[in-house]
C-alpha cells in the first residue's frame, strides 16, 4: 500500500520508510512514523503530537458543579443564539481537538447505542458500492478504521486504505483491527491536504468529516478528493438546506460543525470533469431508517438526543 503515499509537499512518490520516519526522496522533507503509522501532514510538530498521545489529558473530563464544561459550553451558545440570534466563529482548525477527543471516542462509541445509528448509514454505503464498479476504496477521516474494516469485510478482494489527523484515532484503529486486517493501510493525513497519489483509489468516502472543515478550506478539501479519486466519490455529510428546521437551529450555535452545499461546491470546483449522480436527503430515506432504529431497539445513551437521519445527506459524485 506504501506505492499510494505521496509526499504532501511534493507530491513525489520516492518516499523512503525507516523505522522512526518518512523521507521525501525528491523533496528531502521528513515525516515521523508514531508506532509504526506515518503522519504524513505539513507542518507536524511530532513531539507535541506524542505529548498530546502520552498525555492524561481527556477533553471532556472537566466539569463545574458536577457537570461537564463542554456541555455548559454548548447550552450558553445555544442561548446566545435562541435569544438574541448570535453565532460563534466556527473552528479554523480542529487538529488539537481531535489530537485530545481521538483518545477515547472509540471507546465512547461502542460504550453508547452510537454504533447502531451510524450502522444504518454505512449500510447505505455497502449497498451503493455493491452497483458501483471499483477495486479499491479510500476514507478521508478514516478515524479508527470503522468504516473501512467494514468496506473489507463487506469486499475482501478490494485495496482498502484510509487516513486522519488524529494519531490516537489511528492508534486505536490499529490496536483493533491490525491483527485481523493487516492489508488495510492506514495513515496520517489531512483531508486538505491528502498525502496519495493522482487517481490513487476509485473511490474516495467520508462520513461526518468535511462538517468539521472550515469553509476557507472546504473547496481544497473538495479538490483533493477529485484528485484523488479515480472514479467515485461518495459523501455521508451535513447540509443544512437538506435538514430538518429543528436540527438547524441545534446545530447552527455549534462551533464544530459546519453546513456545506457539497453539490454546488463539486460543480463550481470540479467543473466538467464531475458529475452529481445522486443527491439523497432525510426525506428520501426516513422512512427506512425509523424501521431499522426500531429493529435494532435502541437505547440512545449519549447526552444529546439522537439527531435523526436529516444528520447527514448521501450524495454520489462520479468522475468523467
Amino acid at each position: 500500500m506504501n506505492d499510494h503515499l505521496c509526499c504532501p509537499g511534493c507530491r513525489s512518490k520516492g518516499l523512503v520508510f525507516h523505522q522512526e520516519s518518512v523521507e521525501c526522496g525528491n523533496c528531502r522533507a521528513t515525516f515521523p512514523v508514531m508506532w509504526g503509522i506515518p503522519m504524513l501532514i505539513n507542518g507536524i510538530d511530532a513531539a507535541k503530537v506524542k505529548e498530546a498521545f502520552l498525555s492524561e489529558k481527556r477533553l471532556f473530563d472537566s466539569s463545574i458543579l458536577g457537570i461537564e464544561k463542554f456541555k455548559l459550553d454548548f447550552h450558553m451558545k445555544m442561548l446566545f443564539y435562541k435569544f438574541m440570534k448570535m453565532t460563534f466563529p466556527k473552528l479554523k482548525s480542529q487538529y488539537e481537538y481531535w489530537a485530545y477527543r481521538g483518545k477515547d471516542y472509540m471507546d465512547s462509541f461502542f460504550d453508547s447505542d452510537y454504533i447502531k445509528l451510524e450502522i444504518f448509514f454505512q449500510n447505505m454505503l455497502v449497498e451503493e458500492m455493491k452497483r458501483l464498479e471499483w477495486r479499491s476504496f479510500f476514507e478521508a477521516g478514516c478515524g479508527f478504521g470503522w468504516n473501512i474494516k467494514r468496506v473489507k469485510e463487506e469486499f475482501p478482494q478490494s485495496t482498502v486504505g484510509g487516513i486522519d489527523f488524529s494519531l490516537p484515532q489511528l492508534y486505536s484503529g490499529r490496536n483493533r483491527y491490525h491483527k485481523e486486517f493487516p492489508e488495510i493501510a492506514t495513515a496520517g493525513g489531512d483531508a486538505t491536504n491528502i498525502p496519495y497519489v493522482d487517481g490513487a483509489f476509485d473511490i474516495g468516502f467520508s462520513l461526518g468529516v468535511f462538517m468539521n472543515i472550515h469553509p476557507s478550506a472546504i473547496r481544497k478539501a473538495i479538490s483533493e478528493m477529485i484528485r484523488v479519486s479515480k472514479k467515485y466519490i461518495i459523501h455521508l455529510e451535513y447540509d443544512e438546506a437538506h435538514a430538518t428546521r429543528e436540527l438547524r437551529e441545534k446545530r447552527r450555535p455549534k462551533t464544530n460543525i459546519i453546513s456545506h452545499d457539497y453539490a454546488a461546491l463539486y460543480k463550481e470546483v470540479g467543473g466538467s470533469n464531475v458529475a452529481i449522480e445522486k443527491v439523497l436527503d432525510y426525506r428520501d430515506f426516513s422512512a427506512a431508517c425509523k424501521v431499522f432504529t426500531e429493529s435494532q431497539h435502541i437505547q440512545f445513551s449519549r447526552w444529546e438526543k439522537w439527531e435523526g437521519p436529516s444528520k447527514y445527506i448521501f450524495i454520489v459524485v462520479r468522475k468523467k
